[in-house]
């Protein structure tokens, strides 16, 4: 046996954990998560009562998602409707304040959802809520921003005017006096020298 391989297996003897193991068990009889994950669907009157029990309800209180709910599946979890933060008393004294719950008190599926600082649903407003109307109300948004890019993000500044501007046409003639209706030619032509004045 190499010398390095038997200076580890002395080491490890040295930091064995026999002394620790025979103190007994070391085992925390508290909450573990392994022991809250759902588990299969029940399929008889006693997995009912076992999975109602799990989750800190009575056996005839416990009602467990349907299995053909494709967005809800999720084994024996039970489905305890829509109570959100709303819908508890305020003045109670809860353990978790900040999410009006008790310790060990099972949370609906869309917990994370409904909480107090997002979507809010007390059961008094009615959730009209369809595909159509969210199509709807994206198109009223995006419809404007698209409309608003493709005009404003046209290099040619005039063209979506009715005409360009023009400056009025020149012509030999004093133009400006008779400007609105007038006849230029009817205004003789002055002309401009150099010469001193007499």
């Amino acid at each position: 046996m190499p010398l390095l391989l038997r200076v580890g297996l002395r080491g490890n003897r040295l930091i064995h954990i026999s002394a620790v193991s025979r103190r007994g068990p070391l085992v925390h009889p508290g909450w573990y998560p392994r022991d809250h994950r759902p588990r299969p669907y029940p399929e008889n009157e006693e997995e009912r009562r076992a999975s109602a029990i799990k989750y800190g309800l009575r056996p005839e209180d416990y009602k467990p998602y349907d299995r053909n709910d494709v967005t809800h599946s999720c084994g024996d979890y039970p489905d305890l409707g829509l109570v959100t933060f709303d819908n508890k008393d305020i003045y109670e004294n809860y353990s978790d304040g900040l999410n009006n719950r008790n310790w060990g008190e099972p949370v609906i599926f869309d917990f994370m959802k409904h909480r107090a600082d997002r979507n809010s649903y007390n059961g008094l407003d009615v959730e009209d809520f369809t595909l159509y109307r969210g199509i709807l109300m994206t198109l009223y948004v995006v419809i404007p921003m698209g409309l608003l890019w493709w005009f404003m993000g046209d290099p040619d500044p005039a063209r979506f005017r009715w005409k360009n501007p023009l400056m009025p046409k020149q012509y030999a003639w004093d133009y400006f006096p008779t400007f609105p209706y007038g006849d230029p030619t009817s205004i003789p032509i002055k002309n401009y020298t150099f010469e001193p004045a007499e």
